[in-house]
């Protein structure tokens, strides 16, 4: 029976730009040992081990199949509620004096 000695769940890394912000997908992987006493880092597209052939996708399946939440899903949802929050209380002169004093700038 192989055995998962690392999990690790998809989730986007964040990276702060000057602009804004990037978000990466790093897809589920995890360190498996084999029966074979192979241990391997397995992703969806490798599965099986390098010294048996045994395919473990039955186990990386089990890794990445929970069900991740709206959190792990939508990072950038927190974001967004405060941009849309800020631009509903605008006014339209608000919005025209700063895009003026950029024209100027």
């Amino acid at each position: 029976m192989s055995k998962v000695k690392v999990r690790i769940e998809g989730h986007y890394e964040v990276e702060d730009l000057p602009y804004g912000k990037d978000y990466v997908w790093v897809p589920a992987h995890a360190l498996i040992e084999c029966d074979c006493g192979q241990v391997m880092d397995a992703d969806e597209h490798h599965t099986t081990c390098p010294n048996c052939g045994a395919d473990r996708a039955d186990v990386l399946r089990e890794v990445a199949g929970r069900h991740l939440g709206d959190e792990v899903l939508h990072p950038w949802h927190p974001d967004y509620e405060v941009w849309r929050t800020f631009k509903e209380n605008r006014t339209e002169y608000q919005e025209w004096l700063e895009l003026r004093s950029l024209d100027q700038g």
